[in-house]
C-alpha cells in the first residue's frame, strides 16, 4: 500500500492523489486481521485513547498510526500544519466536522462526515477538522499523514466561539500517549 501511495504522491498531494491514497487506506482497513485487538487494545477509561505509531519513512514522511479510542473522544477544530491527513475506520464511528478557514484566526463549519468501516475522510495541508467518537463501539482507526506528528510544523487550533486561533508545534510531552511500534 505504501509503495503505491508513494508513487502517486511523489510530487506532492493534490486532490486526485489524496483520493487515491484514501482508497488504498480503506482497502487496508478491510484487512482487519492485520490489526488484532491483542496488539491494539482498547484503552482504559483513564487513558481514553492510544495511538500506535506503526510506520514512517526515514525522512519521517508517510506516517501511519493506529488509533484505539473509547467513545466520547473529542478534539476541537484543528489542522495538521503542512501535512495532508487521511483517517479510515476498521471499527467504530467517528464524526469529523469539516471547516473552512474564513480569516486569519477564524473558521466556519462546512459539513460532517462520519468515518466508519467502509468510509474515510481526507484533507489537504491546512485542512481543518474536529473529531468526536460516536456510538458505543470503541474505535480502531488508521490515521495516515504526509508527515509524522513531530514534523507537521506549526499547527492551528481554532476556538469557534471566541473567533480565535492558537498555534502550536507538537513536542515530546504532547506525544506521550503514542506507542512506537516501528
Amino acid at each position: 500500500m505504501l509503495n503505491r501511495v508513494r508513487g502517486r504522491l511523489r510530487d506532492g498531494g493534490d486532490v486526485d492523489s489524496i483520493e487515491f491514497a484514501k482508497g488504498e487506506l480503506m482497502k487496508l482497513c478491510e484487512q482487519s486481521e492485520l490489526f488484532p485487538r491483542d496488539d491494539f487494545p482498547v484503552p482504559t477509561r483513564k487513558q481514553k485513547e492510544l495511538f500506535f505509531h506503526v510506520h514512517e519513512d526515514q525522512d519521517r514522511e508517510y506516517a501511519l498510526y493506529v488509533n484505539s479510542a473509547l467513545p466520547g473522544q473529542y478534539y476541537g477544530p484543528h489542522n495538521h500544519g503542512t501535512s495532508w491527513a487521511i483517517i479510515a475506520a476498521i471499527e467504530g464511528d467517528e464524526v469529523h466536522g469539516l471547516y473552512r478557514q474564513t480569516g486569519h484566526s477564524t473558521a466556519e463549519w462546512a459539513n460532517d462526515i462520519t468515518v466508519r468501516p467502509g468510509t474515510a475522510v481526507s484533507m489537504l495541508p491546512g485542512g481543518i477538522h474536529s473529531i468526536r467518537a460516536s456510538g458505543n463501539t470503541p474505535l480502531l482507526h488508521l490515521h495516515f499523514y504526509g508527515q509524522s506528528f513531530e514534523i507537521q510544523g506549526e499547527r492551528t487550533e481554532f476556538d469557534l466561539e471566541r473567533g480565535t486561533a492558537k498555534y502550536f508545534t507538537m513536542n515530546d510531552s504532547d506525544l506521550s500517549y503514542i506507542i512506537d511500534m516501528k
